[in-house]
């Protein structure tokens, strides 16, 4: 079996999807699983609603081969109830012949959207082990290292509660960076924040941080607590989406800036035990499981 995955991956600092595939190219091609042609491939691998022209054309050369539809996240909750994003990918859907969901989460509000493909199945995404992985190494920061990361400015990714956050947190014991897109009506007195890196500047960061946050709403599958889970930070994060499923006992949720700050010393205080309880799967086990769903179609 070959895969082929229509879409133009990039080394740039770009979202999630873009992040994710590259990682699952890496492995199939490490396992002999992957070529570069559609025309030697048994499988056609494509995102969302992106590279739409491409994906057909394959289609129109290839109708026989079995294409398989990674839906993203669900733009109408995420973005807004206009964004016509996820129409193009439901729409996109009727060349698969058979869909992956994000989270579980993602699974079910897409039903409510009146969208359930007969055959699917739900496969959470993975960080790259040879970027990002536990160093087990105790951190001996002066003060407490909080980190955020997101490449969209979306504001549902949690600014308007950062802005909140910055006015109340104690940051004699805290620091807090935020690196990252953010929207330029948007400034903190007291986050620090940095342009986009490289996921190698990233996971640099990541070991020297001892709470990875997150106070994104409506995302499917957040990469940047997969990322921080996958480096043994524990996770704070909204508890909305496909947060809760993927932070799992790693960390707390929360849903009111209380909340965050009674769960953020809960956490501030058992910092190893809550690194003992991460549980994420491996780039590896969750390529496999690409892989075994994709000797079922």
């Amino acid at each position: 079996m070959k895969v082929f995955i229509s879409y133009d991956l990039t080394d740039s600092p770009w979202g999630g999807g873009n992040q994710f595939l590259k990682n699952l190219k890496k492995y199939l091609v490490e396992e002999g699983l992957y070529c570069e042609s559609p025309e030697n491939a048994d499988i056609i691998l494509y995102n969302g609603h992106q590279f739409i022209e491409e994906t057909l054309l394959i289609k129109k050369r290839y109708p026989n081969k079995s294409f398989v539809h990674r839906m993203d996240g669900l733009q109408k909750l995420y973005n807004d109830s206009s964004d016509t994003r996820q129409d193009l990918a439901i729409n996109f859907n009727k060349l698969s012949n058979a869909t992956i969901f994000q989270s579980q989460w993602a699974k079910d509000e897409f039903n409510k959207f009146n969208f359930n493909p007969e055959k699917s199945t739900v496969i959470l995404n993975a960080a790259d082990p040879e970027i990002f992985y536990n160093t087990e190494e105790t951190r001996t920061n002066a003060k407490i290292n909080l980190l955020c990361t997101s490449f969209s400015n979306n504001l549902n990714k949690g600014f308007l509660f950062y802005k909140e956050l910055d006015d109340v947190l104690d940051f004699q014991q805290f620091n807090f960076t935020f690196i990252g897109n953010k929207p330029d009506n948007i400034t903190y007195k007291n986050i620090k924040c940095l342009p986009p890196k490289t996921t190698i500047e990233i996971a640099e960061r990541l070991k020297q941080t001892d709470v990875f946050v997150s106070a994104t709403v409506n995302d499917c599958c957040s990469n940047s607590i997969i990322e921080a889970l996958t480096s043994g930070v524990p996770v704070l994060a909204q508890n909305s989406g496909g947060n809760p499923e993927i932070v799992g006992q790693g960390g707390e949720l929360f849903e009111n800036i209380d909340e965050f700050l009674f769960n953020l010393q809960k956490i501030t205080l058992n910092i190893d035990f809550y690194k003992k309880l991460i549980n994420i799967k491996t780039m590896k086990q969750i390529a496999s499981d690409y892989v075994e769903f994709f000797k079922c179609i």
